[in-house]
């Protein structure tokens, strides 16, 4: 998505409300929608920003599949920024999806 456009904000806006209902969160994740909802995260608005972080929320949530691919496109060190200087709705989904990896990371290391 190309930021000039003027369109991001309202393209997160529409996936971040997919990512509610399971058909959405599955074609988000099948059809490349995780590097785009994170590269948000680092160009994006502050808007932007913050349905990419509610969306991410969504699919880690419901799938320990997508959970992967956010962790593995980098999604930490801008999540970290955003919880710190978001706005105050991406401020809570950042803090939520920052907490939601660390209770997984140590349920799995519990488990082992």
């Amino acid at each position: 998505m190309d930021p000039a456009a003027g369109m991001v904000d309202k393209a997160v806006a529409v996936l971040a409300n997919l990512a509610t209902i399971p058909e959405g969160r599955n074609a988000i994740g099948q059809e490349g929608g995780i590097p785009v909802l994170v590269e948000v995260f680092e160009l994006g608005s502050a808007r932007g920003k913050e349905n990419a972080a509610a969306a991410l929320l969504q699919l880690c949530t419901t799938s320990g599949r997508f959970c992967n691919m956010v962790l593995q496109e980098g999604a930490v060190p801008p999540l970290v920024a955003l919880s710190q200087t978001g706005t105050p709705r991406g401020k809570e989904k950042a803090q939520a999806l920052l907490s939601y990896f660390r209770n997984q990371r140590h349920g799995s290391a519990g488990r082992g």
